[in-house]
């Protein structure tokens, strides 16, 4: 009976998804359309910073962590310091709700899987394009994909 029930759990443990990855999707996409200057009051207070005048890809993340549980980096608002954060994942291995770096030229950038395609990362995140919204990046330009 112990056996089964040892057994029961562990098949539940391996088929689950990962909830805290789950968690900073939905919790990213409850912001999905707020615009740095016309919902500056409210991504103001959320954030701590002012949006409109400080790159906020990486507040927006940490907004987005402690809301689902999760310990963000010391230096979250620096997209960069998010390759530091929670574990490694291979690209091949990605999944919504994964930690997600890009570089675009010199910068970098950090949002939330959203959906992975053979050339496209779909990321959900702040500062793209002013807003919280869906971007596509290239796969080239994934840096990292931490869990």
């Amino acid at each position: 009976m112990k056996v089964a029930a040892l057994l029961a759990a562990a098949v539940v443990a391996f088929a689950s998804p990962d909830t805290s990855s789950a968690g900073m999707l939905t919790q990213a996409k409850q912001y999905t359309g707020l615009h740095e200057v016309k919902n500056n009051r409210r991504l103001r207070a959320a954030l701590g910073i002012n949006p409109a005048r400080t790159p906020w890809c990486g507040h927006f993340m940490g907004l987005v962590a402690r809301r689902a549980g999760r310990q963000p980096p010391k230096s979250f608002g620096i997209a960069r310091s998010w390759l530091r954060f929670g574990a490694p994942v291979k690209l091949s291995y990605a999944r919504p709700g994964d930690v997600v770096v890009v570089r675009a030229g010199r910068s970098y950038h950090v949002g939330i899987l959203s959906q992975l395609s053979k050339s496209t990362a779909s990321l959900i995140g702040g500062n793209q394009s002013g807003r919280v919204q869906l971007s596509y990046f290239s796969r080239a330009q994934v840096v990292a994909v931490r869990r």
